[in-house]
C-alpha cells in the first residue's frame, strides 16, 4: 500500500543504490507519516548494523572488508567511503530517510521495526534478512495474518549494478565435538540425528531459515513456504563475513563509524578513525589501504 501510494511498482527491484535512495525519497515526499527506509546502523544494534546494514553495502562495491589474497584487512577504500556516504544520505537530519535516533540507537530497534513499524504500515523499505517473516508466523513474536498480501521482496543491488548485479550475506552456526570428548562417536550420532534431512527441513520451515542442505530445497514443506524459493536462489551469489578472531572487534568499529556519520561526522573522518582502530586491532602488517 505504501508503494502504491507513492506511485512505485509493487514488483519494485532496484538496480543500484541510487534506485533505493530515489524510492525512499519518493516515499518521503508522497506518503507522510511513513519512515521511507530502514538501514540498521550504530553501536546499539551491534552485528545487525555491521552485517545487515554496512556490509550489505560494502560487499556491493569493488572493495572487500578483508583481502583474502593478501590476507590483510582493508582499512580504507573507496567502497568503504561510498558505503558511509550511503549511511549519511539515509540519516541526514535535514532530509531524514531512516528511523529517528530514538528508534535506531536502541538495542530494541529490530523488534520495533519487525513487530510494530512494518505491521502498522509505518515503514516503506527494510534492508533486512530472510528470517524476518518468521516474526509474523502464527507461532512468531508478532503474528500478522496479512504479511503475505502486504510485503514484497527485492534483491539488494550492487553499488552501480555491476556484476554480479546483486549482493547478499549468509551467516549461521556450527556445531562441533571437542577433541577431549570421552564419547565422540555418540556425540556425532547426536549431530547426525539433529541435522538429518527431515528434522532440519522442519526447523528451517518453522524458523524461517535458508536451508544449508541442498537436498532440503526440494522438500515440499520447505519449497512451498512463502519466500523460501526467493531467498534460496540468493545463495548462488552469497558472501560471508571474515571468520577470523579479529572480526568481532572490527565489526564494532564498523558500527562506531556508522554512528559517527549518523551524528554528523564526515564519512572521510569516520573512515580515518576506523582505519586507525583496525590497525590497532589487527596490527600494521595485517592491514592495507586502498585510498
Amino acid at each position: 500500500n505504501i508503494f502504491q501510494s507513492a506511485g512505485l511498482p509493487s514488483n519494485w527491484q532496484p538496480q543500484n543504490w541510487a534506485d533505493i535512495l530515489s524510492a525512499a525519497r519518493t516515499i518521503k515526499a508522497k506518503v507522510p507519516g511513513v519512515i521511507p527506509l530502514n538501514l540498521y546502523s550504530g553501536i546499539p544494534m551491534d552485528e545487525a548494523s555491521s552485517m545487515q546494514g554496512f556490509e550489505m553495502l560494502l560487499y556491493g562495491t569493488k572493495d572487500p572488508l578483508y583481502n583474502y589474497s593478501t590476507q590483510k584487512w582493508v582499512a580504507s577504500s573507496h567502497g568503504f567511503l561510498d558505503a558511509l556516504n550511503f549511511v549519511k544520505q539515509v540519516y541526514n537530519p535535514s532530509n531524514l530517510l531512516g528511523p529517528t535516533n530514538d528508534i535506531m540507537l536502541n538495542t530494541q530497534a529490530a523488534n520495533t521495526i519487525a513487530q510494530q513499524l512494518i505491521p502498522q504500515g509505518k515503514l516503506g523499505i527494510d534492508i533486512d534478512g530472510s528470517w524476518l517473516s518468521h516474526t509474523w508466523y502464527p507461532t512468531g513474536q508478532a503474528p500478522w495474518s496479512q504479511w503475505q498480501q502486504t510485503m514484497g521482496v527485492a534483491k539488494m543491488p550492487t553499488e552501480f549494478g555491476q556484476a554480479p548485479n546483486y549482493v547478499t550475506l549468509s551467516g549461521g552456526w556450527a556445531y562441533s565435538i571437542t577433541s577431549k570428548s570421552a564419547h565422540p562417536d555418540q556425540a556425532f550420532q547426536v549431530l547426525q540425528a539433529g541435522f538429518n534431512k527431515d528434522l532440519l527441513a522442519t526447523y528451517d520451515v518453522q524458523a524461517g531459515q535458508v536451508a544449508p542442505r541442498q537436498d532440503i530445497v526440494s522438500v515440499p514443506a520447505y519449497h512451498n513456504t512463502p519466500l523460501n524459493p526467493f531467498f534460496t536462489s540468493l545463495v548462488a551469489f552469497t558472501q560471508f563475513r571474515p571468520g577470523f578472531p579479529a572480526y568481532p572487534k572490527i565489526s564494532l568499529q564498523i558500527d562506531s563509524a556508522m554512528q559517527h556519520v549518523m551524528s554528523g561526522q564526515s564519512p572521510s573522518d569516520a573512515m580515518n578513525t576506523y582505519s586507525q582502530s583496525v590497525t590497532g586491532i589487527a596490527g600494521a602488517n595485517s592491514v592495507e589501504q586502498r585510498t
